[in-house]
């Protein structure tokens, strides 16, 4: 069984270069401080890393599907040891895309689900579709975050919660 980081993407460890409120184009973005050292230090401790986020600016049509998948293709370059990310661009939560190096998936859910399992954090259908293609152990999993919904995500999926500032902190160089 594989044990998960799962880490939320804006705020927890990418923010925009334009230092607007989101990202505005694929390559307007930077790592945030301590990010790439926390993520490195939990890799050597053998979790597998994969990113989570909401991508609501798809739903509101500030940016394209395509934008979002080519922004979270960007981040996968920015972070060579993050393994995939999943993204939900919509408000009803569930439509869910996974992003890996080879490509591009579309995940829908057409079937009623309960709140706190759709795709849309604080949902946590993001996390139960991960653990259920890495094979992995959700009572060894944590969450990283910036918001009350990651913190919300990681309660529904019944997994360990921390928050972003302190999960960086702790892995100051």
């Amino acid at each position: 069984m594989t044990t998960i980081l799962f880490v939320d993407c804006d705020g927890t460890i990418r923010k925009p270069k334009s230092r607007a409120k989101f990202i505005q184009s694929p390559d307007d973005q930077q790592i945030i401080k301590g990010a790439e050292n926390a993520i490195a230090s939990w890799k050597e401790q053998g979790y597998a890393i994969v990113g989570i986020t909401n991508q609501g600016g798809v739903a509101a049509k500030h940016k394209t599907l395509e934008s979002a998948i080519a922004e979270q293709r960007y981040t996968l370059n920015l972070f060579p040891l993050l393994s995939e990310i999943y993204f939900c661009p919509d408000y009803e939560g569930l439509i869910c895309w996974r992003v890996t190096r080879d490509g591009e998936f579309n995940i829908t859910n057409n079937e009623p689900v309960e709140e706190k399992y759709k795709f849309r954090k604080p949902g946590c259908g993001m996390i139960l579709m991960a653990s259920n293609l890495f094979s992995g152990n959700l009572e060894e999993c944590w969450m990283v975050g910036d918001s009350p919904e990651d913190e919300g995500a990681a309660v529904n999926a019944g997994i360990r919660f921390m928050w972003a500032g302190d999960w960086r902190l702790a892995h100051k160089v």
